[in-house]
């Protein structure tokens, strides 16, 4: 089926190729180039849930990281999705490196309800299912609400005693499609936590706050809070690249902020 797709690309529209969604992303403000969508499909197949290209091109993304390499020779970058609710979904680019030989890496989403928070999930093909790693934790703000005060509100899960001195400093060095920030100790306590343990890494402001012991850190968008968690190696995602779509009354996805 997909080398009969490809044979009659270049001549048929978008919408005789039998997918139910657009071919390609639409920026919230631009119309989709239908002519451009053919072009990135060349190397790729559509996707089940968005119908966007596998290829990983940087055009489906709000952003990538350009720094980023592969892991190896015949790794390369693929366009992974997962469903957040029926009418939105959440793309971005990991590495495929089956070429490698290597075990694939699969996707999952957690979602919950409301302003509870949800996850990105990851997990080795060959491993059993109860053995996943977090991405990403997904925090859908209120009306009026920042992603800032979103991040505030987990202290609730940090020691009482330092939670008053705990605040958002903004972070630089991140190339991601939004803001980056960290929740973390102020002078007063990071001087503390430096004396107590000169020579070991310590954590602070609760599970989204800061850890010497691995990297996370917090993302701002319009519309979500967004948690980085990378540990301590470098993942096999671009964390640059979470773009959420949107499907409209007319079935097509478009990115949001």
């Amino acid at each position: 089926m997909t080398s009969l797709i490809l044979r009659n690309r270049a001549l048929l529209p978008c919408a005789l190729l039998a997918l139910t969604v657009a071919c390609s992303p639409q920026s919230s403000d631009a119309p989709a180039d239908k002519a451009s969508a053919v072009v990135a499909c060349a190397t790729g197949s559509p996707l089940p849930i968005t119908g966007l290209c596998s290829d990983g091109n940087a055009s489906l993304f709000l952003a990538i990281d350009p720094k980023a390499e592969t892991f190896g020779p015949r790794c390369v970058w693929r366009t992974e999705e997962v469903e957040t609710y029926p009418d939105e979904a959440l793309v971005f680019r990991a590495q495929d490196c089956s070429g490698e030989g290597w075990d694939k890496t699969t996707y999952t989403y957690q979602a919950s309800y409301a302003h509870e928070p949800s996850y990105l999930k990851t997990r080795l093909a060959s491993m059993p299912a109860e053995d996943f790693g977090f991405a990403l934790e997904v925090i859908p703000l209120l009306i009026g609400e920042t992603a800032e005060q979103a991040a505030m509100h987990t202290l609730s899960k940090a020691d009482p005693a330092q939670r008053p001195r705990c605040e958002i400093k903004p972070l630089a060095g991140y190339t991601v499609a939004g803001r980056a920030f960290e929740l973390g100790p102020n002078a007063e306590l990071k001087a503390e936590l430096d004396a107590l343990y000169p020579d070991e890494p310590w954590d602070a402001c609760g599970p989204n706050g800061v850890s010497l012991d691995g990297i996370g850190f917090w993302e701002g968008r319009d519309h979500h809070a967004l948690f980085h968690m990378l540990g301590q190696d470098t993942p096999i995602w671009d964390p640059a690249s979470f773009t959420f779509y949107r499907k409209g009354a007319d079935s097509v996805w478009t990115k949001v902020n």
